[in-house]
């Protein structure tokens, strides 16, 4: 062998020690503990005490009750009788019978009396007569228009008008369809018309009278 390899299997012995004494130094000391000792209890080992029994109760000594006092029933009072007075009811006078007498015997005379009849009105007639005036007063009174002259235009206007007491003539109304300018003269008529008063014989507050009212050119 030469230097060398001598060299080389002296250091690998000398690293096989140290790794050996560093594993030793290295390796854990391990202490071992003592056991503890553990005591089994069983049921039959353990041994139970009964608690002693209370003390009996002392006995309460009650205090001597007394006797009821004995009452006695008081003897029941007999019911007093209640008479009655028996009042003798006052007695009731009548009136004394009143005798009417008879009258004497009176004649009867028969009265007779004489009531001359009412002659019967003719309402009718004196109806009628007014109405006579009423038409006299239109005819008189009556307004043509001019532009209905020259129009050469006729006809008759029907018109239904109210007469008070008084003769005042209120609500005109044309009845029939004429031409306008023939009703407005109609209407115009019968406000300037003066009636004379309702007869006193008629009853009638107002009378409604329905009047044909003739417009016709002469010639």
């Amino acid at each position: 062998m030469n230097k060398f390899g001598f060299l080389g299997v002296f250091a690998v012995v000398c690293l096989a020690h140290v790794f050996i004494l560093n594993s030793y130094i290295k390796s854990p000391v391990v202490v071992s503990k003592p056991e503890k000792k553990v005591h089994k209890i069983t049921l039959s080992s353990v041994i139970v005490k009964k608690p002693a029994p209370p003390p009996p109760p002392k006995p309460v000594i009650l205090p001597p009750k007394k006797p009821k006092p004995i009452v006695k029933p008081k003897p029941k009072s007999k019911p007093k009788k209640v008479v009655k007075k028996i009042t003798k009811k006052p007695k009731i006078k009548k009136p004394p019978k009143i005798v009417q007498k008879p009258f004497p015997k009176v004649l009867k005379r028969e009265i007779v009396q004489t009531v001359a009849p009412k002659e019967e009105i003719d309402t009718t007639s004196i109806r009628d007569k007014y109405t006579t005036h009423i038409r006299e007063e239109i005819r008189k009174n009556l307004l043509y228009p001019k532009m209905a002259k020259r129009l050469r235009l006729e006809d008759k206007v029907l018109v239904k008008f109210m007469v008070s007491r008084d003769g005042t003539v209120s609500n005109i109304r044309v009845i029939n369809k004429p031409r306008k300018l023939l009703s407005n003269g109609a209407k115009q008529t019968l406000k300037l018309i003066k009636l004379k008063p309702m007869p006193t014989e008629l009853i009638d507050r107002v009378l409604y009278i329905t009047i044909p009212i003739e417009f016709k050119l002469k010639g």
